[in-house]
């Protein structure tokens, strides 16, 4: 007899129970996500000559070509391009408070969820997006975690220098630097 654990919760409503469940799965996601980044630098990538690199995985072109994109994915790097880009002004002159570094940080932290949960690549391109989804994820972390200006704006600097290698290395009809 096959039986599955089921953990009952009597005293909270259905609507509470469901998003109970909706927060369990992106914790879950979460922290299967941060195994696999926290893996990343071990693996090791096959370079131009053919042999095995002993380094870790560098972000690089598929045979001198873009990696292909899907739509959660070029949906997800526009909110985060437009959550960098369109960032008070402050925030780029290292003028903001903490708080309104945190408030970005978490707005990329909300869209790099979502892309590792929807985007759909190939194995090979999803193992360059992961380089990039680290740097964002570390952009964010700085952010949130800011004490003061100089170290917000350092997360946010971090953010953008991960979307310009995006643009480099991945084919997104209509992106265009800078918005």
């Amino acid at each position: 007899m096959h039986s599955r654990l089921s953990i009952p919760f009597p005293a909270i409503p259905t609507h509470r129970r469901q998003g109970l469940n909706t927060l369990i799965r992106a914790a879950a996601t979460f922290v299967a996500s941060t195994a696999l980044f926290a893996s990343l630098p071990a693996l090791s990538a096959d370079d131009h000559k053919h042999g095995h690199s002993t380094g870790p995985l560098k972000l690089q072109l598929d045979h001198g070509k873009k990696w292909a994109t899907d739509a959660p994915l070029r949906q997800g790097m526009g909110a985060i391009r437009e959550a960098i880009h369109g960032a008070p002004a402050a925030l780029h002159r290292a003028t903001a408070k903490p708080e309104a570094y945190a408030e970005v940080g978490n707005r990329v932290e909300v869209e790099v969820g979502r892309i590792v949960k929807d985007c759909k690549l190939p194995p090979d391109a999803d193992a360059q997006l992961h380089l990039l989804v680290a740097e964002m994820i570390a952009g964010a972390d700085a952010m949130k975690g800011a004490k003061d200006a100089k170290a917000g704006r350092a997360g946010l600097v971090k953010v953008n220098g991960a979307l310009t290698a995006y643009a480099k290395h991945f084919d997104h009809p209509g992106w265009a630097g800078k918005k």
